[in-house]
């Protein structure tokens, strides 16, 4: 009988060091994928710094200004007017910005006369 334990014992303890084995190969696999997410998250962000850098060089308005007057005679540009982008008939109506009623005419949400009596 005390045999049977013993082997029994003996199986639960190599299922357990498999089990404990497996935990921390997957946990060791995890810690990879994270540095390299975190290497990834840097290098896009470095990436994202390089082109910011480079978006605002090339919007330089020396830069292009520089550009308009080389092919000016190509693209024939010319000034930015306000009718253009629209007109004044386009535009909408400003409200009417009207002056609350007090609260004194109106009693509170409800006007005197309209009270249910």
């Amino acid at each position: 009988m005390l045999r049977y334990i013993n082997m029994f014992l003996l199986v639960v303890v190599l299922s357990l060091a498999a089990y404990v084995y497996n935990m921390k190969m997957n946990n060791e696999h995890l810690v990879e994928r994270i540095a390299l997410l975190q290497q990834e998250i840097k290098k896009e962000k470095e990436d994202i710094r390089f082109y910011k850098a480079q978006w605002s060089a090339l919007n330089q308005p020396s830069r292009l200004q520089g550009i308009v007057e080389r092919y000016n005679s190509y693209l024939q540009l010319q000034p930015l007017t306000g009718d253009q982008i629209t007109t004044l008939d386009a535009l909408p109506v400003r409200p009417v910005i009207m002056e609350p009623a007090s609260a004194r005419a109106m009693g509170g949400y409800a006007s005197q006369s309209m009270a249910i009596q």
